[in-house]
């Protein structure tokens, strides 16, 4: 009697069928563990980039990130569980609760991500913001932004200006610097204006890169605040509405800066180029000299410089008989920071200072860098008031940087043409500041305060007579 077996008959379709099995199993095998330490990868960066979005350090970059981050998270997570899928069915002895177990935690996963992206993309939505009371030669511009299309109108004392052409943002020019105004697009709320004509403290932020973190925590112990530009990454408006998004009802200076000259926000600004404003018995200068090619490493535009000088001597009569004078530039004359000074304005700039000895030029204040650094030459001080809320320059050696710790003080070594000034270098830090300028009689004094701890870092003083 023939002996039958129970098991499958090999021949060469099933040997090769099952060889085929391994070499997929092992492929899969491989796979999946890359998968899970790229998923393991992502669940780290995660939380790191949630605990810095908490602590509200991260701003565009950040959001763009967190974004594109997310998505291919949930790119990888499909591919993983479609892997497994494919390893169930090669799997003879596959634990189903296991690969039930493994699919579920992809999908939970993938719905987080869902959220997070739907999160990244409100983002990107504009917010009402406003209205800033922005100082405009000797005139108010009110500006604020409106989800819906609707007329630009709002109540002075009881008089309506108005414009009929709809928008989303609004600017209304006031021939007056004290008024009380309504606007019944945001609010029934009454706010009252007031540009001192006697000025005793004004605050100097720069480089906000849409994290409003530090504005909303500031006083209203000031009387104007100037801020020095960049208050994107794109130049786009949505960013500025995130920057501005809270109102404290206080005149504002807005000058521009590279970055926001690469979108809308320059045409929101609505000031020229290069422009002078007098607020009580202080002139402020505005000068703009970067390029919008921001591949170019310097940024500047040698010819914006000339043309910045060019507006220096033809409009000095303007302060003539101004107390102090103070210009502000988004490029910074000299700084410890990333991009440092640029040779051919610096020599402009020092040519221009030292050529006008009686000018009362008191200090000049800038951004770009994000740092706060601080120089004494030619009787007038030059600040960099670049860490107002993006991120901070890197603190490492830089071969032509001397950052060994959050701060720098003294003299440094002049290396190169980004190194100017150096000699006359009094103070830098890798914190996030603001300036406080409190004028006084016959005297000048100018606070760096930490804004993530409120103290005051240092004091400079300033005789003006």
């Amino acid at each position: 009697m023939p002996e039958y077996s129970s098991s499958k008959q090999t021949t060469p379709e099933n040997i090769q069928q099952s060889l085929k099995n391994k070499n997929v199993l092992k492929y899969l095998k491989f796979v999946r563990v890359v998968q899970y330490l790229i998923i393991f990868y992502f669940a780290i960066m995660h939380l790191v980039i949630m605990g810095m979005y908490l602590m509200s350090k991260v701003s565009y970059y950040g959001h763009l990130a967190r974004g594109y981050f997310n998505s291919f998270k949930a790119v990888i997570c499909l591919v993983v569980i479609f892997s497994e899928f494919i390893y169930s069915k090669c799997a003879r002895n596959q634990n189903m609760t296991t690969t039930i177990v493994q699919i579920v935690f992809n999908f939970v996963f993938i719905i987080l991500s869902v959220v997070d992206v739907v999160y990244f993309m409100q983002q990107f939505q504009n917010i009402d913001y406003g209205p800033l009371t922005i100082i405009n030669e000797n005139q108010t511009q009110i500006h604020w932004y409106t989800k819906k299309r609707t007329s630009s109108m709002v109540t002075v004392d009881d008089v309506i200006y108005s414009d009929d052409s709809k928008s989303n943002y609004h600017n209304v020019l006031i021939n007056r610097t004290d008024f009380s105004f309504q606007i019944s697009d945001i609010s029934a709320q009454t706010y009252n204006y007031s540009l001192p004509q006697t000025i005793s403290k004004f605050v100097v932020m720069t480089d906000i890169h849409s994290n409003s973190h530090y504005i909303e925590q500031m006083s209203s112990d000031y009387d104007f605040a100037l801020f020095c530009g960049d208050y994107s990454y794109g130049g786009m408006a949505h960013e500025f509405s995130k920057t501005f998004k809270k109102s404290h009802n206080k005149p504002l200076i807005l000058a521009a800066g590279n970055h926001d000259s690469l979108g809308q926000i320059n045409s929101l600004i609505t000031r020229p180029t290069n422009f002078y404003q007098k607020i009580g018995q202080n002139g402020f200068y505005f000068l703009y000299v970067l390029s919008p090619d921001m591949s170019h490493h310097s940024h500047v535009d040698n010819s914006r410089a000339e043309e910045a000088i060019l507006f220096l001597n033809n409009n000095l009569h303007l302060s003539e008989n101004d107390s102090n004078v103070f210009i502000v530039s988004h490029q910074a004359i000299y700084s410890t920071g990333e991009f440092g000074s640029i040779k051919y304005f610096t020599v402009l700039m020092e040519k221009f200072i030292q050529e006008h000895p009686n000018a009362r030029i008191r200090a000049t204040f800038s951004g770009h860098d994000h740092v706060f650094a601080s120089f004494y030459k030619y009787n007038t001080f030059f600040f960099v008031n670049g860490a107002g809320g993006g991120p901070l320059d890197p603190i490492f050696e830089w071969g032509e940087r001397s950052w060994t710790g959050t701060e720098m003080s003294g003299p440094l070594q002049v290396i190169n043409d980004r190194t100017l000034g150096y000699e006359s270098h009094i103070q830098s830090y890798q914190k996030y500041t603001r300036t406080e300028v409190e004028i006084e009689q016959g005297k000048i004094k100018y606070l760096v305060r930490d804004l993530d701890t409120g103290a005051v870092l240092t004091t400079f003083e300033q005789k003006t007579e």
